[in-house]
């Protein structure tokens, strides 16, 4: 920027900022803000322009080149113009959209779940089990499966909506729920699931998460109004037990024909 005025100076500045807010250095944006200035330039002209050695200059060239922000023009001398603007930001646009589509997907559970605490045992109970079996919903990424004392009907709301959303994830869930002899109402499970019917199904049910943590829950005293009890764990090994449980059940159970 050598020879500008004052004002020049501070309009090529603010020019320069708004470059690097497309994402480009400061030294890559005095580079291509020349060019934009000139259209089309040497290494030599640019050194010239911003004081910044050749050496350095090719080196940003590069870069830029690779990135698309300047395209090769002549050979001989060899001369660099700039892309459009617009085009730079666009691109910009398309992939911070991009990347906050895969921050919600993401990153956004993560910070909304609990933090999990390996080899931990925590006492739940009303409604917190259900609280923690979203949660853990939430959590999974590969698996769950699910033994049910109660129908989807009787089950809270937000726990089938989280069903349903890891569904919806592409998670693989399994549910078991007992034969009671009436049409199962399935209305507010979206998504697809693998659902059997067992004719003996303790009054207790268990959820577990890849393989890895599982929460067991039922009423104090069976068949009343008493308290429900639960108890979430993170316990590889007390998980690969209820894993067996699971499996043994789920496999001698009747699938669910709609």
């Amino acid at each position: 920027m050598q020879g500008l005025s004052q004002s020049d100076k501070i309009k090529s500045e603010k020019e320069i900022k708004i470059l690097t807010q497309l994402g480009l250095s400061k030294d890559e944006a005095h580079v291509y803000h020349v060019l934009l200035v000139s259209k089309e330039s040497t290494v030599g002209k640019i050194s010239r322009s911003i004081n910044f050695s050749r050496a350095k200059i090719y080196g940003i060239v590069d870069n830029l080149l690779a990135e698309g922000i300047v395209v090769e023009g002549n050979k001989h001398p060899k001369t660099y113009f700039p892309v459009d603007p617009k085009d730079i930001s666009e691109r910009k646009l398309k992939s911070i959209q991009k990347a906050s589509k895969l921050v919600d997907e993401q990153l956004a559970p993560l910070f909304k779940s609990k933090p999990v605490d390996y080899l931990e045992t925590l006492t739940v109970k009303d409604m917190e089990i259900f609280s923690q079996v979203v949660d853990m919903c939430e959590r999974a990424s590969e698996t769950i499966d699910v033994i049910a004392a109660i129908l989807p009907s009787e089950m809270p709301r937000n726990v089938c909506r989280a069903f349903s959303d890891a569904s919806g994830r592409g998670i693989k869930v399994r549910m078991l729920f007992p034969d009671k002899e009436t049409n199962l109402d399935l209305s507010r499970l979206e998504g697809y699931f693998e659902v059997k019917l067992a004719k003996s199904i303790p009054a207790a049910g268990i959820i577990l998460i890849d393989n890895c943590e599982f929460c067991v829950g039922g009423l104090d005293v069976p068949e009343s109004e008493n308290t429900l009890l639960g108890m979430w764990m993170n316990q590889p090994e007390l998980a690969r037990l209820a894993r067996l449980i699971f499996d043994n059940l789920y496999d001698s159970a009747e699938t669910y024909k709609s």
